[in-house]
């Protein structure tokens, strides 16, 4: 009895071999004093370059919570009777201080450009800096952006007495307590500039860390301030958790793309009974599967040739040939469908998203958004996200330079988006305007908003309640001829009132 064998070739596509690049980290021999991060820093700074959402993450935060502006404000009612005026003008000094001060804080850029770059290296890898410039008295007089993939964390120094300004029930009192500063360092092609953390009073080389108070002054490190996401030494991005998502989405898309450029090849089996390929076909149909790629190739026909099993050679020297069968099976079933990479892609969106407690409509999907939904969703997003963050941040700038400053009646603000409706703000008033509670002048601002142009105040004879104003009318003899209808029966009544009048008039005459 002869025995019977099956063989199986797999027949592939060749590919492009796997990448052998390393990541290379210019700090890998100075960790010791200096803090080796946990992530790759430049590795977290470049992903929104190969996401298709976290970008658009990044760029909410930076809008919504510096991209409306910094200004300064008053802390007074200056108009208020119960302000002396020394602390009136001394108030009006400082706005006027402060003002100028926030314009220039960077001669290049405004400081929301700045502040942006900053909230987007904090959204990316976790940290952001900032370095404080100051003038030859020590007074802060600009910020600099400074590129957080560059940067690292030194360990903390020696303990350093350092003086504060505080508040006692409305008192200035300084106090004195023991802190300990860290040291910032910054390796570009290969050359070391080291900084030193803001507030620290002593003088520090820049070149090699130490502090020396002969330092010359051009070589005296500038300070840093550390913005970062937690407690830890380095931040760590909010995002860090769906890090494998974003991955797999990414992979998704490049799968889909190698789909598209090379075309669609459904998986197959090649069966042959009674016989087997030759090397021609065999060669033959590997070189098909190595050139199946492009739309050149997407309608190419594939010739295979089978060669018969020898059963019995015949006595005239003739071979009896088992007859060949040769089929293709498909295993298109096999494959994933489209729509599950669609449906991954989708959650990973919302896992970005959701992260930093964002709703679509800041990502520029808004299809299943109503008015009354898209309103719910921004103010909702407002409260819990942006409004903290933005008085995080302007408690932040305010510390860094309010006291160094001498400011006591002004602060830094930063804006946020307007959330008022004319619309339905005239309807609420709507019971207040009929009870007498809104003077004229009182609705002028929102009138020039719904007409788009300014308009001024009435004077103070004419900003008084409209009920109010009714009711001085028609005390007043005069304006009972405003009330007179030109009809037959009132003819009299009009034509004695101006007899009156003239008898009054010619009596004062």
């Amino acid at each position: 009895m002869l025995e019977q064998t099956v063989k199986a070739r797999v027949i592939k596509a060749s590919v492009s071999p796997a990448t052998k690049q390393m990541y290379q980290d210019d700090f890998a021999n100075l960790y010791g004093d200096i803090i080796e991060p946990p992530y790759n820093l430049k590795e977290l700074k470049l992903i929104g370059e190969y996401s298709s959402i976290l970008q658009q993450c990044v760029d909410a935060y930076k809008t919504n919570i510096v991209g409306f502006g910094v200004e300064a404000e008053r802390k007074l009612d200056v108009n208020s009777d119960e302000i002396d005026k020394t602390k009136k003008e001394q108030a009006e000094t400082e706005y006027t201080r402060l003002g100028e001060f926030v314009r220039y804080l960077n001669l290049d850029e405004s400081p929301e450009i700045v502040l942006g770059y900053v909230i987007d290296d904090k959204e990316k890898t976790g940290n952001g800096y900032l370095e404080i410039l100051r003038d030859g008295i020590g007074t802060p007089v600009g910020i600099e952006y400074v590129d957080s993939q560059y940067m690292r964390v030194c360990k903390k120094t020696v303990p350093e007495e350092v003086e504060y300004t505080i508040y006692e029930n409305g008192i200035e009192k300084k106090v004195k307590r023991w802190k300990r500063f860290r040291k910032y360092v910054q390796l570009v092609d290969e050359k070391k500039v080291f900084f030193k953390e803001y507030g620290d009073p002593r003088i520090m080389d820049l070149s090699t860390g130490k502090f020396n108070d002969r330092t010359p002054e051009h070589l005296q490190a500038t300070e840093i301030f550390h913005f970062k996401i937690g407690s830890e030494t380095y931040g760590k991005p909010r995002w860090i958790g769906n890090l494998i998502s974003l991955y797999g989405a990414r992979k998704a898309e490049e799968l889909n793309l190698m789909y598209f450029k090379n075309g669609r090849h459904i998986p197959a089996a090649i069966t042959v009974s009674n016989g087997k390929l030759d090397d021609t076909s065999y060669e033959a149909l590997q070189g098909y599967m190595n050139d199946l790629q492009g739309t050149d190739n997407a309608h190419k026909f594939l010739l295979l040739e089978a060669m018969g099993t020898v059963e019995e050679k015949m006595i005239n020297g003739d071979e009896k040939v088992t007859p060949v069968k040769v089929e293709i099976k498909s295993l298109a079933e096999v494959l994933q469908q489209d729509a599950l990479f669609l449906e991954y892609d989708e959650n990973t969106r919302r896992k970005i998203r959701s992260s930093f407690r964002l709703p679509p409509l800041y990502t520029g999907e808004a299809q299943e958004f109503s008015r009354a939904t898209a309103d719910t969703a921004r103010k909702v997003t407002e409260e819990q996200v942006f409004q903290p963050e933005r008085k995080t941040l302007a408690r932040t700038l305010n510390a860094l330079f309010l006291e160094p400053l001498g400011f006591k009646y002004v602060k830094l603000s930063i804006k946020g988006a307007d959330f008022h409706d004319p619309v339905e703000i005239s309807k609420v008033l709507t019971p207040f305007i009929q009870a007498g509670a809104v003077a004229p002048n009182d609705l002028r601002g929102l009138l020039g908003q719904v007409l788009g142009k300014k308009i001024e105040p009435f004077g103070d004879e004419y900003n008084i309640p409209i009920q109010i104003l009714r009711g001085q009318v028609e005390n007043d003899p005069l304006s009972q001829i405003l009330s007179i209808q030109k009809s037959d029966e009132k003819q009299s009544d009009l034509i004695n009132l101006l007899k009156d009048i003239r008898d009054v008039l010619e009596m004062r005459s």
